[in-house]
């Protein structure tokens, strides 16, 4: 039910022309879908910009999230050869271009380690489908379309500046997050759900 009355004013307001007016909405009173509610195996492709003090870099994103754990491949950030990073309930494994492998027992701290960059992965695989990370609170702002527009959690700042239809439901499609020096930039190209990639344009 609760995902239901989430979709509704979504459905209903998707074509409306007018300026979304953001109403605050709090953790205690909030209706957005919990993770349980939506595809627990995902894929995404797109492009990611990240922005930490005077540097940055820009490359292609794929992540593929499943049940027993996720690849995230980040490929040539200026030219560098990108890495890959994978996870499960045993920690996390970052292999870089040139074929080193380096371990942590998760994601942001391995990535802090070894490239020096926040990269928040772990708030990231709530957050890129419109939904905060269950383990900590947070704020939402809703659109007056009905969808999420603004979450804060974990210090960050996540602004859903678009959605795609994707089947029957809308995802997001480009957000940025702030995070005092560091500024990251995704934008989703394509979304797919299943085992087996299966994009729905």
């Amino acid at each position: 039910m609760r995902l239901i009355r989430f979709l509704l004013p979504v459905l209903l307001l998707a074509g409306c022309a007018t300026t979304p007016v953001p109403d605050v909405v709090t953790a205690s009173h909030t209706d957005l879908p919990s993770a349980s509610m939506l595809p627990a195996n995902w894929q995404l492709q797109g492009r990611i910009s990240l922005t930490q003090g005077e540097s940055g870099w820009h490359a292609g994103v794929d992540w593929d999230e499943q049940v027993d754990g996720f690849q995230l491949r980040v490929s040539g950030p200026l030219g560098q050869g990108g890495f890959l990073l994978t996870g499960d309930s045993a920690g996390v494994l970052l292999r870089d271009a040139a074929q080193q492998v380096f371990t942590a027992p998760d994601a942001d701290t391995l990535l802090a380690e070894v490239t020096g960059w926040q990269l928040p992965v772990e708030g990231l695989r709530y957050w890129v489908r419109g939904i905060p990370d269950p383990a900590g609170s947070f704020e939402a702002v809703m659109g007056a379309d009905g969808r999420l527009a603004q979450l804060s959690q974990s210090g960050w700042t996540i602004r859903y500046t678009r959605y795609q239809p994707v089947g029957e439901l809308f995802w997001p499609a480009r957000l940025g997050l702030v995070r005092d020096d560091v500024s990251v930039r995704l934008v989703i190209d394509r979304w797919a759900f299943g085992l087996a990639p299966q994009v729905v344009p």
